[in-house]
């Protein structure tokens, strides 16, 4: 990592600390889990500290408005090309090679998240929303790609800005829009990397499954009542001619879970062949005393993937990986 560090272009003239120095320190500000570089700086200042970070590290850690100062001055590209270089070394020496799906897909969950909101606006690139208070809110988003797994990693593989482009235009940018540049660039970093793209129910569209199609990606998608009634009407009217069923109970010391699966393979929607899953999942906990009241909930999810007894589970567990994107990469 070090030397992927060293080769950065530094965009600076002579300076007191190294590209390397810079760039760690801004990394340290998360590893360290503060909340400011004010915050970081006031550690820097501590003799105890600064002996373990150069134990550590063998580098010297500049002052956090410096880092920022220089941060800001680097081209976004680089800083992108740096991180994939390092998951592609990651990749090489197959680390998540046994958390893949089927021990063949990469799980890489989508989703946008706030960056930074205003009360005016901020650039010509400003996202805006109007509520019905008519105050206006600006603000930035991204969108992330990120590589999951069971086990707990989380991984940005993929980072682009969701923002209205320059001159004039009709409708703002938006997530979906936003996936499309993304699956560019994903597929150009990534081309052979076997991938299942898991996402919420924003994403169910002809245009997200045209996009996988053409980049040979699976998917497994949550899929909400009323956002496609063709697929939801057709899994019911199959389900009653031939119903396809899996229950499966799981007991941890004194938490019980009871999960009744049913699924439909093979539902045309415009062209593409969608295999559509349902999960009604009960838990409730027993001392053996007062039993408490149970929970039930319920996962629809939407899939490329032919549906069995087999991989109900796998399928639906997958589907349901996507809450780990919200976890700190």
């Amino acid at each position: 990592m070090f030397d992927l560090l060293g080769e950065v272009e530094d965009c600076r003239g002579h300076s007191k600390y190294s590209i390397t120095e810079i760039i760690l320190a801004g990394l340290a500000l998360f590893l360290f889990k503060k909340g400011s570089r004010n915050a970081v700086n006031n550690l820097r200042d501590e003799d105890e500290f600064k002996r373990n970070y150069r134990r550590l590290f063998n580098l010297r850690m500049p002052h956090l408005d410096t880092v920022d100062n220089v941060m800001r001055a680097l081209p976004e590209a680089m800083l992108e090309e740096l991180k994939h270089k390092l998951i592609q070394i990651l990749l090489a020496k197959k680390i998540w090679h046994n958390q893949r799906l089927f021990g063949k897909y990469f799980l890489v969950a989508v989703d946008g998240t706030g960056v930074v909101s205003f009360n005016d606006k901020h650039c010509d690139q400003c996202l805006h929303k109007t509520s019905k208070t008519g105050k206006t809110n600006y603000f930035h988003h991204v969108l992330e790609a990120k590589l999951i797994t069971a086990s707990g990693f989380c991984v940005s593989l993929m980072t682009v800005w969701i923002e209205n482009p320059d001159g004039d235009y009709d409708k703002q940018d938006c997530e979906l829009k936003a996936f499309a540049r993304l699956a560019d660039r994903l597929k150009k970093a990534y081309p052979r990397l076997p991938i299942c793209i898991t996402a919420d129910s924003l994403y169910p569209s002809e245009g997200f499954f045209e996009i996988c199609k053409n980049n040979d990606w699976r998917n497994i998608l949550t899929f909400k009542d009323g956002k496609i009634p063709s697929i939801a009407k057709a899994a019911e009217s199959q389900d009653k001619i031939d119903p396809k069923r899996l229950t499966n109970r799981v007991i941890e010391g004194k938490n019980h879970t009871e999960q009744n699966y049913r699924w439909v393979n093979d539902i045309n929607y415009k062209d593409h062949n969608i295999n559509w899953l349902e999960c009604f999942e009960t838990t409730w906990h027993d001392d053996g005393k007062d039993a408490k009241e149970a929970k039930t909930s319920r996962f629809v999810h939407l899939t490329d993937l032919p549906i069995d007894a087999s991989n109900a589970i796998i399928l639906s567990r997958g589907g349901r990986l996507r809450w780990k994107i919200g976890l700190p990469t």
